[in-house]
């Protein structure tokens, strides 16, 4: 039960004298509920009042699917507008962790209460105050995440994954973050960590002296637990632990270790996420019932039995074999932090940026020349140090996703369109069929120029960074998603232009250029697993006057045509200009439709080029980059959305509201 100093601390009764107080306390029954437990439903009768001696709530509504309008914590109440009106429930409440209540029935809520004057202006006050954060839609973040990383196949890199998880999530939040580093051991324990452990209420919180503060990093703190536990026993001591370590973090990070399968056992019991070190996607995490709790999986290299997989999605999080990744903890957390955009670096980025609901997939619309303006787009992001966490592309977007994906530098991607674009280069890269395929190129030559810039990439496994291409199957009319197999065929199918390059199959499908489709792969982006999505539409409305290379050699060959004399078609365009004309109104249009699902979209100004000028790529480029400039202020607001919930909830700056 609580003591009195620690009632008298809430504001629904500091109206009462001590005696009073001691008098109300009397009252109260203590009852509690495992992670997961439902207190009371919408509908139930209104019977009980509650006061939280320990733990955390959510509050949900009637909606479809629940949506969560309030969290309560220690020291809050709830329950009271039923008995105060006398009906039924009008929102569900369940506990977010474990939690320890004060409860009483309606009779003695009434005579506690209900005969002191203040007591029920402070409810009045407190009702005002929760129908007003539910008319403004408030969203509501959990003040504490807490997180568990362990492998129940005995494999190595937890402790370097669990650390540089709380390095992480300290630097992208700004607020209090904990490691803590959890083992079994019959050896004697320091009494303040026995403390944190303990049920009893009244060594809580702790003051953290003699815990180790990294600087900057996050705060360490080892636990030995007793060993040979069940799980109910680990998840009881855990239970306490979190909670108390709760008053003053805003993400536990426990390091469960892979020795003892009863304490990865009982993560479910206390833990938001669960972070499974596993050889394959397929592996047993370990956890028989996650309940509500989020269950990750890493595969980490580094393991002799754990193989490459193709990176086409969020998750699973790869982590390659890495020297960085080889030292200490705090080492490799300085290496994360100061390289962003390093090979092993980016899945633990990655890791983090879903655990926080802030990954960004980035859509690359196609659009040929055009498509040269998302190397622009990419700069600008970076240099903002907004994080990339997956792409996928289409057509020119498409050879442009994969080059990002595969590791390649910005600088080196325009280094490399430069290159292109000289006119001798674009020559080499042209093989044509005379007609004997379904395109004026064969598009060997083109796959062969672009293979040697991907530095001995050659499938998905090898990639960095999550990638997808679309293409179309031009036999059904369906959109293709490629995330598996060699990268060269999932550009080429890509980017092959009706009536420019041949088709090319793939198994039973004949694929051709996604745009036809989706030129703007928004929906892929979200599939993939991106909580938000950053969408670059580079193709432009037609603009008249505005002609290509090709159109003019065509109408200047066209004059000495003998035909002409005879037929009226003065200033008529001509075939291929009809043709390619009709896929730009096309892709312009459809991309702008397709990217309807993004958070941001960048629309480049690139009305004054055609769809060949390879050979202007720093103006293509610098076009992008003006466009992400405008558009930069909207994706952080965007991501200021999602972290802001995130400090406010911070311990110290809580907003509770109830039900």
């Amino acid at each position: 039960m609580a003591d009195l100093e620690f009632l008298a601390a809430i504001p629904i009764f500091s109206f009462f004298s001590r005696d009073e107080l001691a008098a109300a306390e009397k009252q109260f029954r203590e009852v509690s509920f495992a992670k997961d437990d439902v207190i009371m439903r919408i509908g139930d009768p209104g019977d009980t009042f509650y006061v939280v001696l320990d733990g955390e709530l959510e509050v949900w509504d009637a909606s479809t699917p629940p949506r969560q309008t309030g969290s309560i914590s220690r020291g809050d109440c709830f329950g009271e507008m039923a008995l105060l009106q006398g009906g039924k429930r009008g929102a569900t409440v369940t506990a977010a962790r474990r939690a320890k209540l004060l409860a009483v029935d309606k009779p003695t809520f009434d005579r506690v209460f209900l005969t002191n004057p203040k007591a029920i202006e402070y409810f009045a006050r407190l009702l005002s105050k929760r129908l007003a954060g539910v008319t403004r839609a408030e969203r509501i973040r959990r003040a504490t995440t807490t997180i568990s990383v362990a492998s129940s196949r005995g494999l190595k890199g937890g402790s370097v994954l669990a650390f540089s998880i709380a390095a992480l999530l300290e630097k992208i939040t700004t607020t209090q973050v904990i490691y803590v580093e959890m083992r079994p051991s019959s050896e004697a324990q320091d009494r303040s960590i026995l403390d944190l452990l303990s049920d009893d209420l009244d060594t809580a919180p702790l003051k953290f002296t003699g815990i180790a503060t990294n600087a900057p990093g996050p705060t360490v703190l080892r636990v030995v637990v007793p060993p040979a536990q069940d799980a109910a026993a680990y998840g009881n001591l855990l239970s306490n632990l979190v909670s108390k370590l709760s008053t003053a973090f805003s993400f536990i990070v426990l390091d469960l270790g892979s020795e003892t399968p009863d304490l990865l056992e009982s993560a479910s019991a206390y833990s938001d996420v669960f972070v499974a070190l596993v050889d394959t996607p397929e592996d047993d995490t370990g956890i028989t019932d996650p309940r509500s709790m989020k269950v990750m999986r890493v595969i980490n290299l580094i393991n002799p039995n754990s193989r490459p997989i193709s990176i086409n999605a969020s998750e699973p999080f790869v982590l390659p074999r890495s020297a960085a990744l080889a030292g200490s903890l705090a080492q490799v957390a300085t290496f994360l932090r100061d390289n962003p955009r390093a090979a092993p670096a980016l899945p633990i980025y990655r890791l983090v940026h879903k655990v926080l609901g802030t990954s960004i997939g980035v859509a690359l619309g196609g659009g040929a020349a055009f498509g040269l303006a998302h190397i622009g787009v990419l700069q600008v992001l970076e240099d903002a140090g907004v994080a990339v966490d997956l792409v996928a592309g289409c057509s020119q977007g498409s050879i442009v996703a994969v080059g990002y994906a595969s590791g390649l530098a910005v600088s080196e991607m325009a280094d490399i369109a430069r290159e292109l674009g000289v006119r001798r280069n674009f020559l080499a890269a042209s093989d044509p069929t005379f007609f004997a395929k379904p395109g004026l190129f064969a598009g060997t030559r083109f796959v062969a120029l672009m293979r040697q810039y991907l530095k001995g990439k050659e499938t998905f496994e090898h990639l960095v960074l999550p990638c997808r291409t679309v293409a179309t199957d031009i036999e059904t009319g369906e959109r293709v998603s490629i995330g598996t197999g060699r990268l060269e065929t999932a550009y080429r199918a890509s980017s092959s232009v009706p009536m420019v390059m041949a088709p090319i199959r793939v198994g039973e499908r004949v694929l051709v250029d996604g745009g036809v489709a989706d030129p703007v792969p928004a929906e892929v982006v979200v599939e993939m697993g991106a909580d938000m999505t950053i969408a670059i539409n580079v193709v432009p409305r037609l603009k008249r006057g505005v002609e290509n290379a090709v159109s003019a050699w065509f109408r200047r060959i066209n004059t000495f045509n003998p035909v002409n004399l005879f037929v009226d078609d003065e200033n008529m365009p001509n075939l291929f200009d009809i043709v390619m004309n009709q896929m730009q109104i096309t892709q312009h249009e459809l991309g702008n439709f397709k990217a309807i699902s993004a958070d941001v979209l960048i629309k480049p100004d690139l009305s004054d080029f055609t769809w060949i000028e390879y050979y202007r790529a720093d103006e293509l480029m610098a076009r992008g980059a003006e466009a992400a400039q405008r558009a930069l202020p909207a994706i952080q607001k965007a991501i200021e959305a999602k972290l802001a919930p995130i400090r406010l909830a911070a311990p110290g700056h809580r907003n509770a509201s109830g039900a």
